[in-house]
């Protein structure tokens, strides 16, 4: 345990993980439903560019604090994580007769979303909580 509450431990994972959702955002709009299984409109996909672009700077920011990780960024990405993983269900239960997740591989890829982000924050908290002593 006393290693998956290790900072340096989960801003390299944060980064990681983050990088491969970044990697998939900036995928060809041709290639998202193949890869996601996501059904996005143009609006979609031009929203997944962006979003990716943010996940990509988020990831690079925990890669270079990586070595000494920072109390305030790591708040930041706890807070991201515990969000993301929110919204990521609301979303999911808003939107279910949009379409959107309408197949299993889009509905894998929702709950790895959820699962990872959870336990990614959650791990990031009690670091935050090792680290205030």
């Amino acid at each position: 345990m006393n290693r998956l509450t290790d900072l340096k431990f989960l801003f390299t994972a944060v980064a990681i993980l983050e990088f491969f959702y970044f990697a998939a955002a900036m995928l060809p709009p041709s290639l998202i439903p193949l890869a996601t299984g996501w059904n996005l409109s143009p609006d979609g996909h031009w929203i997944a560019k962006l979003i990716g672009l943010s996940l990509g700077t988020m990831g690079y920011i925990a890669w270079i604090f990586r070595k000494k990780p920072h109390l305030g960024v790591a708040k930041g990405l706890a807070f991201y994580q515990m969000a993301s993983a929110t919204m990521d269900w609301v979303m999911w239960l808003v939107m279910k007769d949009e379409g959107i997740f309408n197949n299993s591989l889009a509905e894998t890829t929702v709950i790895a979303a959820i699962v990872s982000h959870y336990f990614f924050g959650i791990l990031l908290i009690i670091a935050i909580n090792k680290s205030n002593g």
